[in-house]
């Protein structure tokens, strides 16, 4: 059988991220189709977007045949033009190798080293379509946060861009304590109840808007803290477990007892990859629940 190539990862920069949160919604975008997180789309925010494989680049694709600034987006009017900056391996649209700026048009694809996007228009029936499928494809339907396979692809991400920048990354995963008896005893609606609410809870009260909350099986969930020490994280995790136990879970009539258990880890010379950053959060979680649960630990 042969080997999947491993995609390149695209990385909106720290200050990309900043416009992107003052920007209106609707606008042109491109759309990740060849690579990853796949399906993500990129707003292109006037005046003009860079793509690269630089610290500088406002997009930033790990891929080796990719020159530091390799590609130019302005957008003007209306217009969206791209153009190569002068980049060893060139930059194409419907791949063809672009010599001049090029006015992208709609369904236009952009390839950069092995990455390729899709152009939309702003305004376009097909931007808010888009928007329905990856919602459908990146949450977890009970919940309404994300899904496994979107925190698998956030992690790497942030892993990559916190590590580039010598800042600090955290990670917390947790479950619910005796989630099992709450099913056997309440009914499975019970259960769902009570992981939906508790979903609600963190993220209306505890959780910051850079954080990336997610499911990442059954009872287990995980948080991404960018740019949050491990003191940070830890002080973040121990609110979030105050404020389950807090709250007075009712369901059918039925006052539920519910708490969490947290592992807490944060990124340094002994995480060589995210999952080393999962296992070391994980192991924490571990000594949490032997140590009698409703607690946080840390390795």
């Amino acid at each position: 059988m042969k080997e999947e190539k491993t995609k390149t990862f695209v990385i909106e920069s720290e200050d990309f991220l900043k416009k992107l949160a003052s920007s209106a919604e609707g606008g042109a975008c491109l759309v990740l189709i060849e690579g990853r997180p796949l399906g993500r789309k990129f707003p292109l925010l006037p005046p003009h977007v860079y793509l690269g494989r630089g610290k500088k680049a406002d997009l930033s694709i790990d891929d080796k045949s990719v020159s530091q600034q390799h590609a130019q987006v302005v957008i003007k009017d209306k217009q969206v033009v791209i153009s190569d900056l002068k980049s060893t391996n060139g930059t194409f649209v419907n791949d063809e190798r672009i010599q001049k700026a090029t006015l992208l048009k709609e369904g236009d694809t952009v390839r950069i080293g092995t990455t390729i996007f899709k152009f939309l228009s702003a305004g376009n029936i097909e931007n808010i379509y888009h928007e329905k499928m990856r919602d459908l494809a990146t949450m977890d339907d009970l919940t309404q946060i994300f899904n496994k396979k979107y925190i698998v692809d956030t992690l790497q991400i942030e892993f990559v861009r916190c590590r580039s920048l010598r800042i600090s990354l955290s990670l917390i995963i947790f479950d619910l304590d005796f989630f099992k008896q709450v099913n056997d005893r309440y009914g499975h609606l019970a259960g769902d109840y009570v992981l939906r609410k508790t979903c609600a809870l963190l993220k209306d009260r505890v959780l910051r808007s850079e954080d990336v909350f997610g499911r990442y099986g059954g009872e287990e969930f995980v948080i991404i803290l960018p740019e949050a020490t491990l003191q940070r994280a830890c002080e973040i995790a121990d609110r979030l477990r105050v404020t389950v136990e807090n709250y007075p879970f009712e369901y059918d009539g039925h006052k539920l007892p519910v708490t969490i258990s947290l592992g807490v880890g944060e990124m340094d010379v002994s995480t060589q990859t995210p999952e080393d950053l999962i296992k070391k959060a994980d192991a924490a979680l571990y000594k949490a629940k032997q140590s009698g649960r409703n607690q946080v630990c840390v390795i």
